[in-house]
């Protein structure tokens, strides 16, 4: 969300122009202030929205400071161009203003493999294993992806090639990942483990697929943050204006 004089506090606008520079310099530091108190509120509102969140998504949003020639200060989420994982506006947008969920990288792994329908997304089944923040843990999605040969990169050298190698490594592993594009012998399409129980095997959806479904917006983002910055600027402002008023140079 943005912070500004011009659609937040217009008022503020008088104290400006009567006050110069000093009023200039009171009204960026107060905007920053501002939206420096915005993102701890929009993190306890992301905990209160999601289940366990992750610190990634807790520590999702970015702030950019207002300055005497532009205040205007800014609180939105990382797009994360040159780091790991999901970017934090990929995978929240959805969250804030509903819609359709981006596919996820094994998504789009499983459907150029034509081992996914295309418009699906993988559902977490029974069979995944999940780590404290309630996501599949990625050392499984990575076994699951060398198994079906999609593997990109280092991971577990696990790949169903039909070597002796491969089939020793994955005897050794316990399970085999296979993957259903369409329902087949009562199976829905999906990823599933098979492991070896006593004289037999049993068989575990891991990810189900289904059709893409819509959200519904659920993190109250541009609330939080507008209720926050109508609770605390005036305060930040008064504040800062006193202190420029009181070291300002006598002209």
């Amino acid at each position: 969300m943005r912070i500004s004089i011009e659609h937040n506090f217009p008022q503020v606008a008088a104290s400006i122009r009567e006050f110069g520079r000093q009023g200039e310099y009171a009204a960026a530091v107060a905007l920053t202030r501002t939206a420096q108190d915005v993102q701890p509120a929009i993190k306890q509102e992301m905990r209160r929205a999601f289940d366990r969140p992750t610190n990634y998504t807790l520590n999702s949003t970015f702030l950019k400071r207002a300055t005497r020639d532009n205040l205007e200060a800014r609180v939105w989420l990382k797009d994360n161009p040159s780091g790991k994982g999901t970017p934090a506006d990929r995978y929240l947008a959805p969250q804030i203003f509903g819609g359709e969920r981006r596919q996820k990288g094994m998504e789009r792994l499983l459907q150029s493999a034509r081992l996914m329908p295309a418009g699906y997304v993988a559902v977490p089944a029974v069979g995944a294993q999940l780590d404290a923040n309630g996501n599949v843990k990625r050392s499984q999605i990575v076994q699951i992806l060398s198994q079906l040969r999609l593997q990109r990169g280092a991971g577990f050298e696990s790949r169903a090639s039909g070597s002796a190698a491969s089939n020793r490594t994955i005897a050794r592993q316990g399970v085999t990942y296979f993957a259903l594009a369409t329902a087949r012998r009562g199976l829905q399409p999906g990823i599933y483990a098979k492991r070896k129980a006593g004289m037999g095997t049993t068989v575990k959806p891991v990810f189900i697929f289904a059709s893409r479904a819509m959200y519904r917006p659920i993190l109250k983002f541009f609330e939080v943050g507008e209720a926050t910055a109508r609770a605390r600027f005036s305060g930040h402002f008064n504040a800062e204006l006193t202190k420029a008023l009181a070291t300002a140079r006598p002209r």
